[in-house]
C-alpha cells in the first residue's frame, strides 16, 4: 500500500517543475495525489493535469477566500459540467472562512461575504450530491476577533441543511479544536491532517484521541514564494513525515499508519475507490 494525499495544489506549480515533484512524491511512497481546484479556471487545470498524468486525480471547487461574489449561473453550470469528469474524485476546494481580511473586503453584490460563502457551499455541495461526490472542505476560523463569528458552526449548519455527511470527505488541513474534530465526526466526516501535526501539540493531541478509521492525510502544496529555499516547500513528497509522525503519536509502524489512512481515503472515494487503488498496488 501506498500513500494517497487526499489535497494538494500541484496544479498552481510551475509546470516545467511537475515531472520532479512527481518523482519525489513517488520516491517518498504516495501512490496518489488529489489536485484540489479553488476557482472555475484552476478547477480545469486540475482535471487537465488529471488527464495526463496517472498519479494525480482532481477536485473541482471555488474556494471561499477566491469569490468574486456569489456564483453566478455559468459559474455552476461550469463546476457541474467538471464534477462529473471521470477523473474528478472529489468536490473541493470549498468551505467557509471567517477570517478578518476575508470578510472585510467590499462586496460587489452588497450582499455580506458570510452570506455569499454559505450560499456558494450549499451550492457546491448540491452539485456534489448530483455527481456522487464527497466533499473535502475548508474551515477557517477569524482569528484573534473576540467579535468575530465562529465559522465552524456556519459551516455545520450547512451540513445539516443539506445532508452533506451523506456524500462523506473530509475537513481539509485541520487546525481545529477537539469540539470541532467532534463535530466533523458527528457530521460524518474524516480529519486530514497535513504538516502542521509535526509541529502542533494541540493537533497530536488531537490525532491521538481521534479514531483511527477517521484520519485521512494531505499537504495541501501550494507554492511557496516566501520560502526563499526552494528545497524547503511543501510537497506531496512530505507526506510521509505527516505518516511518521502520525505513526509516533499513535504508537504504531507507518507501515501501519500507511495502510490506514489509505483505507481510509479509499473508503471517503467511494465510487472511484477501485481506481485508485489500481494506482497503489501498481
Amino acid at each position: 500500500m501506498k500513500l494517497i494525499d487526499v489535497h494538494a495544489h500541484i496544479q498552481q506549480h510551475d509546470p516545467a517543475e511537475l515531472d520532479g515533484i512527481l518523482a519525489r512524491a513517488a520516491g517518498a511512497e504516495v501512490g496518489a495525489i488529489v489536485a484540489a481546484g479553488v476557482t472555475v479556471a484552476d478547477s480545469r487545470r486540475c482535471i487537465k493535469l488529471a488527464e495526463q498524468h496517472e498519479a494525480i486525480l482532481a477536485g473541482v471547487g471555488v474556494h471561499p477566500t477566491d469569490l468574486e461574489g456569489p456564483l453566478t449561473a455559468v459559474d455552476l453550470a461550469a463546476l457541474d459540467g467538471m464534477a462529473g469528469n471521470d477523473s474528478v474524485v472529489v468536490m473541493s476546494e470549498v468551505g467557509i472562512d471567517h477570517q478578518e481580511h476575508v470578510l472585510a473586503r467590499e462586496s460587489v453584490s452588497g450582499r455580506p461575504w458570510a452570506e455569499i460563502q454559505g450560499e456558494a457551499f450549499t451550492q457546491q455541495i448540491e452539485i456534489a450530491r448530483r455527481n456522487s461526490l464527497p466533499v473535502v472542505f475548508h474551515v477557517r476560523e477569524p482569528g484573534d476577533d473576540p467579535d468575530a463569528a465562529s465559522a465552524w458552526p456556519v459551516a455545520m449548519e450547512v451540513f445539516r441543511a443539506t445532508s452533506a455527511g451523506e456524500l462523506g470527505g473530509a475537513a481539509h488541513y485541520f487546525q481545529g479544536d477537539r469540539a470541532a474534530a467532534r463535530a466533523v465526526l458527528d457530521a460524518g466526516f474524516m480529519v486530514s491532517f497535513g504538516r502542521p501535526l509535526t509541529r502542533l501539540k494541540r493537533l497530536q493531541e488531537i490525532a491521538a484521541w481521534l479514531p483511527m478509521d477517521r484520519i485521512v492525510v494531505e499537504t495541501d502544496s501550494y507554492p511557496q514564494p516566501f520560502k526563499k529555499d526552494r528545497t524547503k516547500w511543501t510537497e506531496p513528497r512530505h507526506l510521509l513525515d505527516v505518516a511518521e509522525c502520525l505513526a509516533e503519536i499513535r504508537d504504531v509502524s507507518v507501515d501501519e499508519v500507511i495502510e490506514r489512512t489509505s483505507e481510509n481515503a479509499l473508503a471517503m472515494l467511494r465510487d472511484s475507490r477501485g481506481r485508485v487503488k489500481r494506482l497503489l498496488d501498481g
